[in-house]
């Protein structure tokens, strides 16, 4: 029997409950193609993820070297030190530069002053021989032949007046630049420690530098009651001795030059120590300038000045106020503190309240400043800014510690 004999034989129901059967199986072959070609898919995005790397790591993969180089405190620090450096090396720029012109308007000035010294010797010596007795027997008998001279010489007087004000500007600007650049250097080494607590950094090198510093401020102290007047005593010391009163760089040691553990390594407290200690020797040498110690007396009384605008003379006389104002004040703290002056002078192992010294130290340039012989608005901008930098407030000082360069 054929199949379509076979299909004949059965019945309408038969037939459509076979037919619903064949649908079903159709049905069910495409869902599960379906499924195997989602599984397919799947399997093949977890290839890819495992090649491409997941974007965590599981704990129990992690290695204790592979934490220490997650840890972003310490690139963060690094980064922060080198740019404390740089910050450092740059404001270290504008000190050294104008440094180096008071160093060039020194050695110009003195040349200056010895060839019209010169000059002046011969322009006398010929005078004098032109001069002969026939000639002076003729003149009256009270007449003086340096009374003529001294007419004559008064323009190579003024000029030499003027170059003698240049020396007066190099030695008092330098001054003022050394101790800006050193009291500003100890406050961020202060900062320094605040991020080095585990001292990281070795300072060696610039340690030895600062004791250097301090040795050749103290010997010119020693040396001085044998020689000259301050100015040109400092000024021809300065042209032998380059470092002379040249604040160093702090800076890191080289790290091939840095010592092992068990030596002897300076660490940022142990620099601060010696910065403090070349503030300390600064002082002495300030103090030890014979002529600034009538300097309250001279500005009382009013000391000749040249002012460069005379229109700055009410600014001048409010300058003077302000300082004799302030000065009067921290005498009073001093007197009534914990450490008297004449007992740190005696005792060097006693040491003032840090803004108590800063600020004896301050006024001091500022009255140093005050006395010259000439002054230029911007000096006296910056007697001004000074002196509001210190504020003596409840027996307490506080001293406002950004950077201030003398304008010279």
């Amino acid at each position: 029997m054929g199949v379509s004999e076979k299909c004949d034989g059965f019945g309408g129901e038969e037939m459509a409950s076979l037919c619903s059967d064949a649908d079903d199986e159709m049905e069910g072959e495409d869902v599960l193609l379906k499924h195997k070609e989602m599984v397919q898919q799947m399997k093949k995005e977890m290839r890819n993820l495992k090649i491409k790397g997941l974007p965590t790591i599981l704990e129990e993969s992690e290695s204790p070297r592979m934490v220490e180089d997650l840890k972003p405190l310490k690139v963060e620090e690094k980064i922060e030190h080198k740019d404390r450096m740089e910050e450092i090396q740059m404001f270290y720029k504008s000190y050294s530069d104008k440094m180096r012109r008071m160093d060039i308007l020194n050695h110009q000035t003195t040349y200056a002053i010895g060839f019209l010294q010169l000059k002046n010797q011969d322009k006398l010596a010929s005078k004098r021989n032109a001069l002969g007795p026939v000639t002076k027997s003729l003149l009256p008998p009270n007449f003086r032949p340096h009374n003529l001279r001294r007419h004559e010489a008064d323009p190579l007087q003024n000029l030499m007046r003027d170059l003698q004000k240049d020396l007066e500007l190099a030695y008092v600007g330098q001054l003022c630049l050394s101790w800006e650049i050193l009291k500003w250097q100890c406050h961020k080494a202060t900062e320094f420690r605040e991020y080095d607590a585990n001292c990281l950094h070795q300072y060696n090198v610039v340690a030895a530098e600062f004791e250097q510093f301090q040795v050749l401020v103290q010997r010119f102290t020693e040396d001085e009651p044998f020689q000259g007047p301050r100015i040109q005593n400092y000024l021809k010391s300065r042209y032998v001795l380059a470092n002379l009163l040249q604040v160093p760089l702090i800076k890191d040691d080289p790290k091939n030059g840095r010592k092992g553990e068990g030596r002897c390594v300076v660490s940022i407290a142990r620099l601060i120590e010696i910065i403090e200690e070349s503030m300390r020797a600064f002082w002495g040498f300030l103090r030890a300038d014979k002529a600034e110690a009538n300097m309250t007396l001279k500005i009382i009384q009013g000391s000749q000045v040249d002012l460069q605008d005379p229109s700055d003379m009410e600014f001048l006389t409010e300058i003077q106020a302000n300082f004799q104002k302030k000065e009067r004040r921290l005498k009073d703290l001093i007197r009534s503190g914990n450490c008297i002056v004449k007992k740190f002078q005696k005792r060097q192992d006693c040491r003032l309240n840090h803004n108590l010294f800063v600020a004896q130290v301050e006024l001091r340039l500022v009255s140093r400043v005050l006395i010259m012989s000439r002054l230029t608005t911007d000096q006296l901008q910056w007697c001004h800014k000074k002196l509001s930098k210190i504020n003596l407030v409840s027996r307490k000082v506080h001293i406002d510690s950004s950077f201030l360069l003398f304008p010279c």
